[in-house]
């Protein structure tokens, strides 16, 4: 393909975006203001529902972690804008990032694509989806962005999970909550890509993908397609927002192109969220072996989270990531990027902890430690650094 041809797919993504994103802006300007805008007609015996939501996260940051001279720089992590579909049993949902390449096609779609899947829902215990979704791996990576305990995810853990890939995934929720009496009962829709449905009992995720060309820890080959895949998995279980433990696990075949090795990631994670007392608190660890394909290249990291509410809109926040990295014929060195600060709710719609978080701004100060000069895994500041974010959601 040439680099006009390039260019020209280029432009057709970027007018097909504006197209789009001048629609919905009718639609939003002709409906209520609320969280989100849900748009519902009866066809047949059923309703269709099409909800229109988006989200923004502006930022200023500084430090000597970012630039060489340590001063004030102004950026935007997320900016993007969905639509859930549902009809029945059948559900869709496409989420666009416009912070993202409309060309680069890392996993078989634009970066700009963050989620474009149908999916079918015979129960709670069982739905299934097909297309670009978050792969099962990661407890802090399968949450969504907006919801996030500090300003982002690091690489220290993101860089060793899947990422999102287009595959074909089977999963099931709250397996078993009928047996908690007196507990609210949900029906899932067939889009929860996470644990961010709150209930009770057991759930899973088994999935087959393309090579995972989104992951940092996989190059993105085209001669490999046809000739490797990438599977990943997930259990967990749940007893309201008391308590959550899951075990996750996946793999890249081919992950540096041909004939390389294949790269595998193991994942546990805990979290509880006691917000009668104002207290939230998450542990995860993640181990990542042949990074890129390569034999003996490794990371491990181990994440510790700690909220308190300390007023009714302001929460405080700690988070640290602890990392450790290997390679054939080099040191094993260390890296620790520890997050402190607070984040400030503003408009609260309700008292629930995820409403808090769609209207907020995060103060973060990240504190840097390592045993090493040079980092040889991925991801991570180097030095110690500032931000400052401010997001809002409908």
């Amino acid at each position: 393909m040439t680099l006009n041809s390039n260019r020209k797919n280029g432009d057709r993504w970027v007018k097909a975006v504006v197209t789009t994103t001048v629609l919905v802006a009718l639609m939003v300007l002709s409906a209520p203001a609320d969280a989100k805008i849900t748009l519902t007609q009866k066809i047949g015996e059923k309703e269709v529902q099409l909800k229109i939501y988006g989200y923004s996260q502006l930022e200023m940051r500084g430090g000597d972690g970012y630039t060489e001279e340590g001063g004030p720089f102004f950026r935007a992590q997320r900016i993007r804008m969905g639509f859930n579909y549902s009809h029945g049993p059948i559900a869709g949902k496409l989420l666009l990032d416009f912070n993202q390449s409309f060309t680069s096609t890392e996993g078989g779609l634009p970066k700009a694509i963050k989620d474009a899947f149908v999916a079918y829902t015979f129960s709670n215990a069982a739905f299934v989806r097909l297309g670009m979704m978050k792969t099962p791996v990661g407890q802090s990576f399968t949450t969504p962005g907006w919801n996030l305990d500090n300003l982002e995810r690091t690489h220290l853990d993101k860089g060793l999970v899947l990422e999102r890939d287009f595959g074909v995934m089977l999963s099931g929720r709250l397996i078993g909550q009928e047996k908690y009496e007196g507990k609210k009962q949900y029906h899932l829709h067939g889009l929860e890509l996470g644990a961010e449905r709150q209930g009770y009992g057991w759930g899973y995720d088994i999935g087959v993908f393309n090579p995972a060309g989104r992951s940092d820890a996989v190059i993105w080959d085209t001669d490999v397609i046809g000739d490797a895949l990438a599977y990943a998995t997930r259990f967990h279980y749940d007893y309201g927002q008391a308590f959550h433990a899951e075990a996750s696990w996946g793999m890249s075949e081919q992950a540096g192109g041909l004939e390389t090795e294949d790269y595998s990631v193991f994942g546990l994670a805990v979290a509880s969220e006691l917000w009668d007392y104002g207290i939230e608190w998450k542990l995860e660890y993640l181990d990542g072996s042949n990074i890129r394909g390569i034999d003996g290249w490794d990371q491990q990291t181990l994440s510790a989270t700690f909220g308190y509410m300390l007023t009714e809109r302001i929460e405080l926040v700690a988070k640290t990531y602890q990392s450790a990295a290997q390679q054939i014929g080099t040191e094993d060195s260390d890296l620790g990027n520890t997050y402190i600060g607070f984040n400030w709710f503003l408009a609260p719609i309700t008292t629930k902890h995820r409403d808090l978080q769609r209207h907020k701004i995060t103060v973060n100060y990240i504190v840097t430690n390592a045993d090493e000069e040079t980092w040889a895994g991925l991801g991570g500041l180097t030095d110690n650094a500032w931000a400052i974010g401010w997001q809002y959601m409908f």
